[in-house]
Formats: structure tokens, C-alpha cells, sequence
């Protein structure tokens, strides 16, 4: 029986995949299998895929019927796995060959989950980022309010999937956050790495570049359309950045501070410098990163027009319970929202609006 199962869901992507599929047989830890799950691929994959597995008895190769998503062809795989550990691989994604050797590690130390850093790279092999070190740091409420890690950096214990109720198999929102938060309310508890060992190609033709979006944080309410687009430009206005953007950061300060100061938040292993570093790793982010509502939409909902933020969530309750988070906790982003839109329209916790 295998330590680790591999799971690669694949449609279509023909000959490329061969270097995904290379990087699990470059592994040092040679102790996995690997199931390649064609979501009924029409272009060669398959036999791609059948030829390497010919030569290698450890890759299977299963051909779905078309799902049109990752999470129904994962599913089947996860009936067949052996292995006491499963690790998932996007099929443009490469691992680094002691990707799994690392993972088993932190597993031979009774991890229930656990994940590796990402770089981004263009079809070139060039590279364009690096995961940010603060998106390694692990809670339960920051697995709430973030996506964090992506498929191909994640393993979890076998039994975990079973118990979450496997993938949730919708086209709407990112199944792997979903899983991730089911995991974390079945009491499991991620450790992360800072060893960047997966490069994860960037294509804005891919899926996770035009995801169907179904729920959204509503910001704040109004009588009429009219009125949710001048608080629209308000909101979005130039001279209102630099105050949100300071906002944000003193409400991730003060997250992370009080999340660190209850020994309760997960540093990921490889991280120097304790509290002083994660201050700085907070600042650094807010000066790279956009504050997450300033993907706003003016929604029309029953009786009102929500001024909103789209969220990647797959569940309506997934996105209540971000949005009842983030109006008691991001206290500095709520006054913000009140200075700039007035304290009548703005939405407050456990969702009422303050007239």
C-alpha cells in the first residue's frame, strides 16, 4: 500500500501534461500512486497519459464522464485511493522533486493537513511571483476569510475527505477553499511550510481566471440604483485610498496581533522572527495588495441595491459567515465604510443597517 495518493483531474490539456505527471515520478519520495482523472478529454491526453502509465505501475489513468469542474472527477479517484495521505496536482502544475518528501514530514509529525508554497510562472517557465509568507500563517478564522493555498500545495490525511463529505461538486466558487473550511470545522488543523515547491502556471484561460461567482458581501444598502452608483464612486474615489488602504492595514495588525498573542496562530515552519516579522509581513502585504473590497459590484437585491464584494465562496452560508466576520472583527474598515457612505446605509453585524 502507497504512503501517498496523487490525485490529477485533467481535461484536455494533451501533451503539457507530461511535465506535470514527470514531476511526481522525479519525486524522492518514491513511496505514491497517482491517478490521472480525465473528465472525458477528446484531444490525446488520455493516450498521453496511458503511455506513461504503461511504463509506470504506479500511475493509473480513469476516464470520467464530463463533470466540467475538478471536483467530480477527484471524487471518484477518492473511492479508489490506498494511500493514508492524499496530495492533489493541478494538470499545468509542477511540483519540485522533494515536494512530497517535505509534506511527509510534517504527516510523520501528526499533521492532519498541510500545505507548501507556490510560485507563479508563465508559459515560459518564467517567474512572476511567489506566494506571500503571511498567506502561510494558518487559523481556523483565517481559513474562514481567505482561500489560502491552491490544490496543487495541499495533502491531507485520507479519512479527512470522507469525513468533510468529499468535494463539493458545484461550477460556482473555489472548491478547494470550501474543502479546506470543512476540514477546519471537523477540528483538523493545517500545517504550512515556507519551502516554495510548486510551480503553478499563470493562464487567464483557465478556469480559476473566469470562476462563476454566486455570492457576494454586502457592503451596504440603498433605496435605488442611482443611489448605490454614487456610493460606488464615492467608495472608489482616489482620494479615499490611501484612508482605506490604512484602514485594512490596522485591522489586519490587529487580527494577526491578537491571533499571535493567543498562541492559537499556526506560523508556518521555515518563519524567523517571530511577532516583530509578522508585523512586517502584515505591512508588506497591505502596501502590495488591493483591499479585497475593492472588487465591488452594485447588486439589485429584494426591496434595496446592495454596493457589495463578489466572494469566492461556493455556499451562501459560507459567504454569512464571512460577511458576519468581517462586520465584527475589521472594526477600522467599518468606520471607514461609515465616514465615506454615512452610518444609515452601511451594513452591520448579524446583517442589520443602522437607521
Amino acid at each position: 500500500m502507497p504512503r501517498i495518493s496523487v490525485i490529477c483531474p485533467t481535461w484536455n490539456r494533451g501533451p503539457a501534461i507530461t511535465a506535470t505527471l514527470e514531476s511526481v515520478r522525479a519525486q524522492t519520495m518514491t513511496d505514491w500512486e497517482l491517478f490521472v482523472m480525465s473528465d472525458a478529454s477528446d484531444d490525446g491526453t488520455d493516450e498521453v497519459v496511458a503511455e506513461l502509465a504503461a511504463r509506470d505501475p504506479r500511475i493509473t489513468l480513469r476516464r470520467t464522464r464530463r463533470f466540467g469542474f475538478q471536483a467530480g472527477p477527484t471524487n471518484i479517484a477518492l473511492k479508489e485511493v490506498s494511500g493514508e495521505i492524499v496530495a492533489y496536482l493541478d494538470h499545468d502544475d509542477v511540483w519540485d522533486p522533494h515536494h512530497l518528501a517535505l509534506l511527509t514530514e510534517v504527516f510523520d509529525q501528526g499533521a492532519d493537513f498541510a500545505a507548501t508554497r507556490a510560485r507563479k510562472v508563465d508559459a515560459a517557465g518564467t517567474l512572476l511571483s511567489v506566494a506571500d509568507p503571511l498567506t502561510m500563517c494558518w487559523h481556523p478564522e483565517l481559513q474562514l476569510m481567505n482561500p489560502l493555498f491552491e490544490n496543487s500545495c495541499a495533502a491531507h490525511r485520507t479519512e479527512l475527505a470522507e469525513q468533510a463529505g468529499g468535494w463539493r461538486e458545484s461550477r460556482v466558487g473555489l472548491e478547494d477553499w470550501d474543502l479546506w473550511l470543512r476540514l477546519t470545522d471537523l477540528g483538523a488543523r493545517c500545517t504550512t511550510l515556507l519551502d516554495c515547491t510548486v510551480s503553478m502556471l499563470h493562464d487567464l484561460g483557465t478556469r480559476q481566471h473566469s470562476l462563476p461567482c454566486d455570492h457576494d458581501h454586502e457592503i451596504a444598502r440603498f433605496p435605488d440604483a442611482r443611489s448605490a452608483r454614487a456610493a460606488y464612486r464615492a467608495l472608489t474615489h482616489p482620494r479615499h485610498h490611501r484612508a482605506g488602504t490604512e484602514a485594512a492595514r490596522a485591522d489586519l495588525l490587529d487580527w494577526y496581533g491578537s491571533l499571535a498573542a493567543s498562541g492559537e496562530l499556526a506560523l508556518p515552519r521555515g518563519w524567523q522572527g517571530g511577532r516583530a516579522e509578522l508585523d512586517r509581513a502584515v505591512h508588506r502585504h497591505v502596501d502590495n495588495v488591493e483591499p479585497a473590497w475593492n472588487n465591488l459590484i452594485i447588486e439589485p437585491k429584494d426591496g434595496y441595491v446592495a454596493l457589495a464584494m463578489v466572494l469566492g465562496t461556493m455556499t451562501p452560508e459560507h459567504a454569512a459567515r464571512y460577511s458576519e466576520f468581517f462586520r465584527s472583527r475589521m472594526h477600522h474598515q467599518m468606520g471607514f465604510f461609515t465616514e465615506v457612505l454615512g452610518e444609515a446605509s452601511v451594513v452591520r453585524a448579524a446583517g442589520s443597517v443602522t437607521r
